[in-house]
């Protein structure tokens, strides 16, 4: 796959944030997604599509959010993108603004995503999720 495509497909995938399966149709069935900085106390891994599409239901009942992104890098490997990207959005429990900033790598098979390992500040997302005091 070329540079294009898939920045094109993940562009798509972005665009379909808030349906998890709309998310998941653009990846691979073995779909690998990594977290290492989401939990301080572990790394953060979850392998095949159908558990990456759960573990987004349970997501888009806490988190209303658009990604755009920023910065793309090219790579001498055609099926990965480096990605800079943004978020804006709510956290509905508690009706914080959330934001935030990402680093991800994104592996592409066949014209499907295999792989994400995303970087984020997992204090953005900590603070959004803490109750509106009185």
């Amino acid at each position: 796959m070329s540079e294009r495509t898939n920045l094109e497909i993940l562009q798509s995938v972005f665009d379909s944030m808030g349906d998890a399966d709309a998310v998941v149709a653009h990846y691979t069935d073995d779909y690998v997604m990594e977290l290492p900085y989401a939990h301080p106390d572990k790394p953060d891994r979850t392998e095949g599509k159908e558990a990456v599409r759960q573990r987004l239901v349970g997501a888009f009942k806490v988190f209303r959010f658009t990604l755009h992104i920023t910065e793309v890098y090219p790579c001498t490997d055609p099926d990965l993108l480096i990605a800079e990207y943004t978020s804006q959005g709510e956290v509905i429990p508690t009706g914080r603004r959330y934001s935030n900033r990402y680093i991800g790598l994104w592996r592409f098979r066949d014209g499907k995503v295999c792989f994400t390992r995303e970087y984020l500040n997992p204090e953005a997302a900590k603070a959004a999720l803490e109750p509106v005091s009185d």
